[in-house]
């Protein structure tokens, strides 16, 4: 027999040698699995994979769902035994697959959180280090980095971790494309506009005086070595606070104004979904939420019965006696 320890590391070695999935990633699958493997262990002495049945994986919902964790959590380890069953069903490991019957816990349904156009702008043209680092050319490059880092976020849609993975041979400023190596190590290309385009040949002037000997990245730290994601978010979110946004401000949050801004813009989810790197057409349809509020501002304005139109409904003109 195996173990759901053993089958469990055969599964992540496959997520990271043939899916070739990022170490966070596959990370998120370990958390998981350990969960439902403690569980199992703990409360119902099981170790073996073979003994594991669907009425074993409603337990652990149940129990899960008792002790207070987030539906959302639960749903993601849920989702982690399910892809180690599909792993191990696929290669024949086991026969049959418990996971299949049970179903996870009902989450609420969250829009992205965005930011409106004029936020965007004013957050971009904040970025200044002002005087707090140790010298003034310093001060410049980060700031010019700084820029360049968050017009492109914006511009393009990235990830964080497809900006601080870029290198030079990647952006391409004269055809206006960047190169990007997204999830699961696929490529994709994807424009950028030339404000963005601005700010990197900006950047790039002050960046030779940094870089360190044979570094290829585009977005590098004071030390001449390629920032990290945790550095972009850090800075971003103290440009953020210093100039009064409130709530939590992340990189991803530019990915989602990008994305919002972009289906409601053009109405071509699909191409949207390309320019993202989205496998489902589904996770880039949740963007078409900035549509309907536009639906009901138009709505709101041109009903003569609504509330919020009272007094602007043309007034008949009375009849001739």
């Amino acid at each position: 027999m195996i173990t759901l320890s053993e089958a469990s590391e055969k599964f992540f070695t496959y997520l990271s040698s043939e899916r070739h999935l990022s170490d966070r990633t596959v990370d998120t699958y370990r958390t998981g699995l350990r969960v439902f493997g403690t569980f199992l262990s703990d409360s119902l002495n099981i170790t073996e994979i073979e003994k594991i049945s669907t009425a074993h994986i409603r337990m652990f919902i149940v129990e899960m769902n008792r002790q207070g964790k987030k539906p959302s959590s639960v749903d993601t380890w849920l989702s982690s035994v399910r892809s180690l069953y599909r792993f191990l069903t696929f290669k024949q490991i086991v026969a049959d697959d418990p996971s299949l019957a049970v179903s996870g816990l009902k989450i609420p349904h969250r829009l992205p959180s965005f930011f409106r156009d004029d936020q965007m702008s004013f957050l971009l043209d904040q970025t200044t280090t002002e005087g707090t680092v140790k010298n003034e050319q310093e001060d410049l490059f980060l700031s010019k980095r700084d820029h360049a880092m968050l017009e492109l976020l914006y511009s393009s849609g990235l990830r964080v971790s497809e900006l601080v993975g870029l290198d030079l041979n990647r952006v391409f400023l004269d055809d206006l494309t960047v190169k990007v190596l997204g999830k699961g190590r696929k490529e994709r290309i994807v424009p950028m506009g030339e404000v963005a385009v601005a700010a990197i040949e900006e950047y790039l002037k002050l960046r030779e005086l940094y870089a360190a000997s044979g570094e290829n990245a585009l977005f590098i730290n004071v030390q001449g070595r390629r920032t990290t994601a945790r550095n972009v978010a850090m800075r971003l979110r103290v440009y953020a606070e210093t100039h009064g946004f409130s709530g939590r401000i992340h990189p991803h949050k530019m990915r989602h104004s990008f994305a919002t801004v972009m289906v409601s813009n053009s109405k071509d989810v699909r191409a949207v979904q390309d320019m993202l790197g989205h496998e489902k057409l589904s996770t880039t349809q949740i963007y078409t939420h900035s549509d309907i509020t536009s639906l009901c501002r138009v709505y709101r304005t041109a009903h003569p019965r609504d509330a919020m139109n009272k007094g602007n409904s043309p007034v008949p003109e009375q009849e001739q006696p």
